[in-house]
C-alpha cells in the first residue's frame, strides 16, 4: 500500500485509505464498474478518465470529496457486488456505527454544556421540564439536532435526580461530567441499540444528498429512546 494522507472522516474514506490496492488500482476498479451494463451509465467523467485522472479522483474521495451517485453505486458494485448496497459504504458494521454515534453525541452535547465550567448552558430548559414534556415533539421533522441534544440532556438531568430520590446516591452527580461519560459508560458496539441505529442510518442516507441533519436526528432520537 502506497504512502497516503489519512484523515478520519467516515467509513468510506477509511475504506479507501486503508485499502490494500493503490489508488490507481482502485480507480481502475471503479472505471470497470462504471462501464458495467448493470449500472446503465452512458455519460460520466469516469468513462473518459485516463489512469492518472482516475488515481487523482480516488485520492480526493479518500480525503473527503463528496462522491457522486454513480461513484457510490460503482464502489458498492465492486465491494459488495450490489450497487444498491452503497449505504453499507458508510455504515458497514456496528463498530463504525458506534463511532459515528459517539461523535454525534459528543459534538452536540458540547453545544449545550460548558465543559470548562462543568455546567449546562441551558439550565432553565432542562430544570423546568418533565419526562413527558421532554419527549413531546422529538419526531418532528423541523426539530434541530441542538433541540434534541437539550432534550437528551434534560433526560440525563432527570436521571441524576431519580438516583437521589431512589437512594442510589446521596447527592445528585455533576450533570456535565455525567453527560460527558454517559455514552461510553452505557452503550456498547454490539448492543441491539447500535444495530437498530445502523439500519436506520442506512435507510436515512440519500444517494444524491448529504442529509447531515437527518443523520444527527436519527442518532439523538435513538439515544433519547433508551433514557
Amino acid at each position: 500500500m502506497q504512502n497516503r494522507k489519512t484523515s478520519t472522516i467516515n467509513a468510506l474514506t477509511t475504506f479507501l485509505q486503508n485499502n490494500e490496492l493503490t489508488y490507481a488500482e482502485i480507480g481502475n476498479k471503479i472505471k470497470e464498474k462504471m462501464e458495467d451494463p448493470t449500472l446503465g451509465i452512458k455519460d460520466d467523467p469516469w468513462l473518459k478518465y485516463d489512469p492518472w485522472d482516475a488515481e487523482k479522483r480516488v485520492s480526493r474521495l479518500a480525503l473527503g470529496n463528496k462522491p457522486t451517485s454513480n461513484e457510490k453505486q460503482a464502489l458498492a458494485l465492486w465491494e459488495f457486488e450490489d450497487q444498491n448496497k452503497w449505504p453499507y459504504l458508510y455504515f458497514p458494521n456496528n463498530q463504525t456505527t458506534y463511532d459515528f454515534m459517539q461523535n454525534i453525541f459528543s459534538s452536540e452535547i458540547k453545544n449545550v454544556i460548558d465543559f470548562e465550567k462543568n455546567t449546562p448552558l441551558v439550565k432553565k430548559q432542562i430544570k423546568n421540564c418533565s419526562k413527558l414534556t421532554i419527549r413531546n415533539g422529538i419526531n418532528a421533522k423541523r426539530i434541530t439536532p441542538q433541540q434534541l441534544a437539550i432534550k437528551l440532556l434534560g433526560l440525563l438531568y432527570l436521571h441524576t435526580t431519580d438516583e437521589v430520590r431512589t437512594g442510589q446516591r446521596k447527592r445528585r452527580r455533576n450533570l456535565a461530567k455525567y453527560a460527558k461519560e454517559w455514552f461510553s459508560d452505557t452503550i456498547t458496539p454490539d448492543s441491539p441499540l447500535v444495530t437498530e441505529t445502523k439500519i436506520q442510518l442506512r435507510q436515512t442516507l440519500s444517494l444524491t444528498n448529504s442529509r447531515k441533519k437527518e443523520l444527527k436526528q436519527v442518532v439523538l432520537r435513538q439515544l433519547i429512546s433508551v433514557l
